[in-house]
């Protein structure tokens, strides 16, 4: 009996020996850059009993891992596609282990670098559509943040809230309604400032015609955003359709009462005036919101091409013209280039604060109307 239990002893001491052998082994052939033979050594003692709760092999693991997917050898970051995943994996394994800090300070920067390479591998995840590999790098990431002992994280975004904004985002690009309003309402909850936010939930309640928290949403929006276009055309164009273009009128005038010097609102009303084919309200109400802000961009722009349409508008009348009304030809003619002449100096304005390709073709547009060859090659 004695016997059997010293041989049986003998077998497991054995098999510890050669389980810790292979820890060994794979931080040989690290040094030695044999990541494949490294990668095999270290994933069978990961889940060995003898080994896989050793800091140690997990730590050794994480640099094998880092190795690999920082190999400049393609054949090398071939080994695994989810090197990445698997460095931060083992980097946090070892911390949860190392109970006496032993590890610590080997593996926080493993740990960081991993980690972001990581986050730059969800984004690219993200793009290719592959959303259910981009969570779970999410996942990770969010395993990683309480051993970001210097903030080296944080320095690289990678924060509870970045993660969140890119859970929301993902879900939202994959279409899963439900995790994206779940995501979006703890972004509200905590301020999280990204217009998207707003307006991706606003599309959605629409979706699914739900105007009534659409409207909300919008309300919400604009307390962080009172100047969002996109915002503020899903409001006008939901009051639009529902034919409540009085109330929003009614709205907008009340809150001009109470801040008259706001140029947003002289805006916004001015664009409501416009879908609602008051030129005239409209021009009167872009121009107090210039008075008050004369380098207000989105005025500028939207003045720019009112003035612009009707410039257009006296063009095609002297098009459809007789050739026999020349007293009205001439007439028109003013007229038009009378509204294209106000409109570049409106367009000009808003190119200055923000110089877009479609503004820098509009310019070129209009002064060629207006046969001034020098400008128009000013915004070639």
């Amino acid at each position: 009996m004695k016997a059997i239990f010293s041989a049986l002893l003998i077998c497991i001491v054995t098999l510890v020996s050669a389980q810790n052998n292979q820890v060994q082994n794979a931080n040989n052939y690290l040094r030695n850059q044999e990541y494949d033979r490294a990668k095999v050594a270290a994933d069978a003692a990961a889940i060995h009993d003898a080994t896989k709760s050793s800091a140690k092999l997990w730590m050794y693991r994480g640099m094998i891992y880092q190795s690999i997917y920082e190999s400049k050898k393609p054949e090398e970051n071939k080994l695994d596609e989810e090197a990445q995943e698997k460095a931060v994996e083992s980097y946090i394994t070892c911390l949860k282990l190392d109970k006496d800090n032993i590890y610590k300070d080997q593996v926080k920067g493993g740990l960081v670098q991993s980690s972001a390479a990581l986050f730059y591998k969800v984004q690219y995840l993200t793009q290719t559509k592959e959303f259910d590999k981009a969570l779970k790098g999410l996942d990770l990431l969010d395993a990683a943040l309480p051993y970001d002992f210097e903030q080296g994280l944080k320095r690289n975004n990678i924060t509870k809230e970045g993660l969140l904004y890119n859970r929301f985002k993902i879900n939202a690009l994959s279409g899963n309604k439900e995790k994206t309003k779940e995501f979006a309402d703890k972004l509200i909850e905590i301020k999280y400032k990204d217009p998207i936010i707003y307006t991706n939930m606003v599309k959605i309640c629409l979706t699914d015609k739900d105007t009534v928290n659409a409207l909300k949403y919008i309300d919400k929006g604009k307390i962080l955003f009172e100047d969002n276009a996109e915002l503020i055309n899903l409001e006008i164009n939901i009051y639009l359709a529902q034919k409540k273009t009085d109330l929003l009128k009614t709205k907008l005038l009340d809150a001009i009462e109470i801040s008259p010097d706001n140029e947003v609102l002289h805006s916004v009303l001015a664009n409501v005036y416009e879908k609602t084919n008051d030129s005239e309200n409209a021009e009167k109400e872009y121009l107090k919101a210039l008075e008050i802000k004369p380098d207000y961009e989105i005025a500028n722009y939207n003045l720019g091409v009112l003035y612009f349409n009707k410039g257009n508008e006296w063009n095609e009348k002297l098009n459809a013209l007789p050739i026999s009304e020349t007293k009205k030809t001439k007439e028109y003619e003013v007229k038009a280039k009378e509204y294209w002449g106000k409109a570049v100096v409106n367009f000009e304005k808003s190119y200055e604060v923000a110089p877009d390709k479609a503004t820098k073709q509009r310019l070129r547009q209009l002064f060629l109307k207006l046969g001034n060859i020098e400008k128009a090659d000013k915004y070639k």
